[in-house]
């Protein structure tokens, strides 16, 4: 080995605090092996502890249960807790991408750990850590509601807008980030990442000394300092971006980046996304599909939001969506028009369960020649076949942009609305319910932000949101006299609900009424109740309430889902606890008030 090794030790705590004596030692007992499938329990002999040290490659740590316990990339540590605590070696090594690993023995660690205090103390710590990440999990601890500022550990670095290329380069190397900032005055205007110096600069042949703001992308991907990581992650998988601007009061004071998350464990969603985004072809897309079941499954096993999983499952779904618009646009060319790929109903909410359907459209300008519309139909067409073979079927309601009436022009969408609106019979309320869901996916966002606002402000037609309350006051909640459920005969024996149609279903159209009429521009449910309640759209206590109640049902209905392997929502109310038993009725008699509140407050406007 050279003295590359001792470059590479000086990156990865906590051999970067050895003296040079202890390095050189280091240097000298470090073993490199290359680790792939085949050779991993030669490389990792279950009687022989050592110290691994990733040089290169990914793999995945699993405990004895094949929970994941973390993700290995470049400089992480593994193999020290059965160093420390003499105990046999239970987990086990899952090679993701072969690659590179150094080992040091048990020997070569002991007299390091014994001489250097400091880096024994490191291993201490870190063994405490796993400790108690593992025990937290066992009782159920929550990482994705951990905020970002529990991980946010650099200060602020940024520079101001008319900074050159080359200052911002320096930077970056001299502070050892991937990226930086751009603001003037606590305002943020931008960043650039390591990946924009290589293809805007250096491939695109610009001089450094041109000033940062000619490179800078903007707007910047954000989140508030008290987020979530949850939400840190999911506006990584939606837009596809590996750094995510931290806020507080508007103005900047960190970034989170996806290797901030992967030192964390929790990247196994940014890494399913990102291998969904290097597809190349349509077979590669529909092989990585088969997989979206077994991380969701993960996923609820890690946290106690189950409902998260419906996020999640709508990221993958987006990541389908563009990868597929994606690979049209290489073989077909450049679209010929504007055009904007809309999600409606549960993706566009971010609410998708095990077995949804696709509820999608297209937005096309005003200015689309009747030649370039099968260019159009050959898009949806290959699309909502290629998602039907990634796991999301086909709307048997023909809600889908292979249907020509939606796949519209902006005036003819518009026409669509606006007849809905004036003539607000079943058929046209039960469309409403689908299409005022939506959500840009791909495409033109100027062209859908004329939509969005355009919808919106029809929307606030006070007669049409009187209708729209009355038949979401009229749908029956399964709870009856006596505070008893309201079940059907299914088989035999069996009596069942409904959880989505009786339930979720509801409370999202209840919802939807007052969103409409306070004209908020988002479709998610969560989203909006909680502007509704900052916003006095409906009282904190109503607002929070109904967000308990729609979490109560979504975890309920995901959660039947995954422990049954099935994709329906009909539940038995008698194979549930009796926790959950008294809450489900608390959540359905919620519901009913709920009701009973929203025709009285719309039904001014009804004839």
């Amino acid at each position: 080995m050279t003295d590359s090794v001792l470059d590479f030790l000086h990156r990865c705590a906590p051999f970067d605090q050895l003296s040079g004596e202890l390095l050189e030692y280091c240097r000298q007992h470090l073993v490199l092996s290359y680790l792939c499938k085949d050779n991993v329990e030669q490389i990792m002999p279950r009687d022989k502890p050592q110290l691994y040290l990733v040089k290169q490659g990914v793999f995945d740590l699993l405990d004895s249960n094949n929970q994941l316990i973390e993700r290995l990339e470049r400089g992480d540590l593994f193999g020290y807790p059965s160093l420390l605590t003499k105990r046999p070696i239970t987990n086990r090594l899952n090679v993701i991408e072969d690659g590179l690993v150094y080992t040091l023995s048990q020997p070569a660690f002991d007299r390091l750990c014994q001489q250097d205090k400091s880096f024994a103390g490191y291993f201490s710590h870190a063994l405490g850590d796993r400790l108690l990440t593992e025990s937290r999990s066992r009782v159920g601890h929550d990482w994705t509601q951990m905020p970002v500022t529990d991980i946010l550990e650099r200060p602020l670095i940024s520079v101001a807008p008319d900074c050159s290329m080359a200052e911002a380069a320096e930077t970056m190397t001299a502070e050892k980030i991937s990226c930086v900032l751009v603001s003037e005055q606590k305002e943020l205007l931008g960043i650039v990442t390591d990946r924009d110096i290589r293809s805007r600069v250096v491939a695109g042949r610009q001089s450094f000394e041109l000033p940062i703001r000619q490179f800078m992308t903007s707007p910047v991907i954000s989140v508030d300092w008290q987020a979530p990581l949850f939400d840190v992650m999911q506006r990584m998988t939606s837009h596809n971006v590996h750094h995510v601007a931290v806020l507080r009061e508007g103005n900047p004071v960190g970034v989170i980046t996806a290797s901030d998350l992967m030192r964390q464990q929790r990247s196994e969603p940014l890494f399913l996304v990102n291998q969904i985004r290097k597809a190349s072809q349509v077979e590669q897309l529909y092989a990585i599909a088969e997989s979206v079941p077994g991380h969701l499954h993960q996923f609820a096993n890690r946290v106690v939001d189950v409902h998260l999983v419906g996020e999640l499952l709508a990221s993958f779904t987006d990541a389908f969506n563009v990868q597929l618009i994606t690979l049209y646009l290489k073989e077909n060319g450049p679209a010929p028009g504007p055009f904007v790929w809309l999600a409606f109903g549960s993706q566009a909410r971010r609410d998708q369960a095990m077995g949804s359907d696709q509820d999608n459209g297209l937005l096309l300008s005003d200015q689309t020649e009747d030649q370039d519309l099968d260019w159009f139909a050959g898009l949806a067409e290959f699309v909502c076949q290629g998602m039907a073979r990634c796991g999301l079927r086909l709307c048997t309601g023909n809600i889908m942009a292979t249907n020509p009436q939606l796949r519209l022009s902006l005036n003819g969408w518009l026409k669509n609305f606006a007849r809905w609106i004036d003539e607000p019979h079943k058929d046209a309320l039960l469309r409403t319910n689908i299409f005022f869901d939506h959500r840009r996916v791909f495409g033109d966002r100027r062209l859908y932000e004329g939509f969005a606002n355009q919808v919106s402000r029809m929307a606030g037609n006070q007669i049409f949101l009187a209708n729209l309350a009355a038949n979401a006051a009229d749908q029956p909640v399964p709870i009856g006299l006596f505070n008893r459920f309201r079940t059907q005969r299914i088989g035999v024996n069996e009596q069942v609900l409904d959880i989505k149609k009786n339930g979720i279903a509801i409370l999202n159209d209840i919802v939807r009424v007052h969103a409409l009429a306070a004209q908020l521009p988002f479709a998610s449910t969560p989203q909006r109740l909680r502007t509704l309640g900052e916003n006095k759209g409906m009282s904190v206590r109503d607002s929070e309430d109904l967000l308990a109640a729609w979490r109560f049902l979504v975890q309920l209905r995901l959660q039947h889902q995954l422990d049954g392997q099935v994709s329906d929502n009909l539940i038995n109310p008698d194979s549930l606890d009796s926790l959950t038993r008294r809450q489900l009725k608390a959540a359905f008699r919620l519901l009913k008030d709920a009701q009973e509140g929203l025709a009285m407050k719309f039904s001014r406007g009804a004839f």
